[in-house]
C-alpha cells in the first residue's frame, strides 16, 4: 500500500519576505503622504493665522477712518469749539504746529500722517469724549493705541505706554519691503493733501507667517488690501 503524505500549510521563507517587503513599501508610502499631509496643514495654519489677523486689523483701521471726525465742528456752536476745542474731531493729527498750523501730507507734517504713522480723532462713544486713534508701525509690530484728546502734541501724547502691539511680523517698513501701510487721497474738491482734508486711506498690509514652511523651511507672506472713506465733513 502506497501512503499519501499530508501536505503541511504554510508560508515558504521567501514568501514571508515578499510580504513584509510589500507591507514595508506599502507603510512607507501611507506614513509619507500623512507626513507630507501634516506638513502642509501646518504650513497653510501659519498662512491662514497671518491672513486672519491682517484682516482683523485692516477691518479696525476702516472703522476708525469711517469715524475719524465725529463730532465735526458744525456740531457746535462757534463760541463753544473756540473755548472747547477737545470738543470737536479733526479727521486725523498731525505734528508739529497742530492745530493752528496745517501742513502737506509727505511735505511737511514730519511721520504723521505719513507711509507708517496715522492718527485719527473721533468720539468712540464709550463716555470718554473725543480721543485720538494712533497706528504706528514700530519694526515689524503695528502698534495701536487709545488716548483721550488734549491741547498737547498729538505725537507726544499717544507715544510710549499709550501704544501696544496689535499686528505682528509686519513687512513693509524701511529697509524691508519699503511698502507704504497708508496712502491718503483728498477730498476731490480740494488739491492739498492737507490732513484736515483727507478722505480716502487706502490700506497695504504685508504680513509674514509666524513659523517658516515646514517643507519649504521658508516664511510664507500674504498682501492684503483695503480702502476707508471718511464719512464725517470738515467743518
Amino acid at each position: 500500500m502506497i501512503k499519501r503524505r499530508k501536505r503541511v500549510n504554510g508560508y515558504s521563507l521567501v514568501e514571508l519576505l515578499v510580504a513584509t517587503i510589500l507591507f514595508t513599501i506599502i507603510a512607507g508610502t501611507v506614513f509619507s503622504l500623512l507626513l507630507s499631509a501634516q506638513l502642509r496643514y501646518r504650513g497653510d495654519s501659519d498662512v491662514t493665522a497671518a491672513f486672519q489677523q491682517a484682516n482683523v486689523a485692516i477691518d479696525q483701521i476702516t472703522r476708525d477712518v469711517h469715524s475719524a471726525g465725529y463730532p465735526p465742528p458744525s456740531s457746535f456752536a462757534k463760541d463753544v469749539v473756540s473755548v472747547n476745542p477737545k470738543l470737536v474731531a479733526l479727521p486725523f493729527s498731525w505734528s508739529s504746529g497742530y492745530p493752528n498750523a496745517p501742513c502737506t501730507v509727505g511735505g511737511g507734517c514730519g511721520a504723521v500722517p505719513g507711509d507708517y504713522d496715522l492718527i485719527l480723532e473721533t468720539d468712540l462713544g464709550d463716555g470718554n469724549g473725543v480721543q485720538w486713534i494712533r497706528y504706528s508701525l514700530q519694526g515689524t509690530t503695528l502698534m495701536r493705541g487709545i488716548t483721550t484728546k488734549t491741547l498737547d502734541d498729538p505725537v507726544t501724547s499717544t507715544s510710549g505706554a499709550v501704544l501696544a502691539p496689535y499686528l505682528d511680523n509686519v513687512q513693509n517698513g524701511p529697509g524691508n519691503k519699503s511698502l507704504p501701510i497708508f496712502s491718503y487721497t483728498p477730498d476731490p474738491t480740494l488739491s492739498a493733501v492737507q490732513p484736515s482734508y483727507i478722505k480716502k486711506v487706502d490700506i497695504r498690509l504685508v504680513v509674514q507667517s509666524a513659523e517658516p514652511d515646514p517643507q519649504t523651511r521658508q516664511f510664507r507672506t500674504i498682501t492684503l488690501t483695503g480702502q476707508a472713506v471718511r464719512f464725517n465733513p470738515n467743518d
